[in-house]
């Protein structure tokens, strides 16, 4: 299956969702209003990953380090969600973050560690074509099983597992999973936004 074919239904309601909603630019809301914009607080583990560049990295000690933090799941055979899921992260990655005013890293962990190697992951970031902002990243399967734990995405049907989104703050160690409905471009960034500069 092409490209095309295999992220036009998932593309199609991204669409749909960012058409409901208008990108929030040019503001910064009180970290208050970051927090209604992004609930659920999240515990996030600072375990090992290996980005698709083969590099090792501690989730928040490193990638996230001081900087903002966004994070999604996918996996590279995936012929659902996760089309919709990259293609938000690349619209942040190529139109938005370059207008924050702090740096932001974007993570996509897969949920299928056994097969997706860091190789698997290049192949696949290639047709995304990410910045050095963006990061596909793999680890060992108990502690992609602890991440996905500490932020609540069910995978126990991998063809089924929800679009999530954590936005945090590595400064303040303030990590939040974004509500369904605003897991959207302009959520994601309003989220951003809340935390300031």
């Amino acid at each position: 299956m092409n490209r095309i074919a295999s992220v036009a239904l998932p593309l199609a309601i991204f669409l749909g969702l960012a058409a409901s909603t208008v990108i929030v630019a040019g503001r910064v809301l009180p970290s208050r209003q970051a927090a209604a914009l992004a609930q659920e607080p999240v515990d996030l583990p600072d375990v090992r990953l290996t980005d698709h560049h083969r590099r090792e990295a501690a989730l928040v000690s490193e990638l996230a380090g001081d900087d903002l933090l966004v994070v999604t799941f996918n996996y590279t055979s995936c012929q659902s969600i996760c089309g919709v899921g990259n293609a938000i992260m690349q619209e942040l990655d190529k139109a938005v973050l370059p207008r924050i005013r702090r740096p932001v890293r974007l993570v996509s962990i897969t949920i299928n560690p056994m097969v997706d190697t860091p190789d698997i992951l290049a192949e696949a970031a290639r047709e995304w074509a990410p910045s050095e902002r963006w990061l596909w990243a793999t680890g060992r399967p108990g502690d992609i099983d602890k991440v996905l734990r500490q932020a609540n995405a069910r995978t126990a049907d991998i063809e089924l597992h929800e679009l999530v989104f954590i936005v945090g703050d590595g400064k303040r160690k303030d990590f939040r999973r974004m509500p369904v409905n605003d897991a959207t471009v302009s959520g994601v960034l309003a989220a951003l936004d809340g935390y300031g500069s």
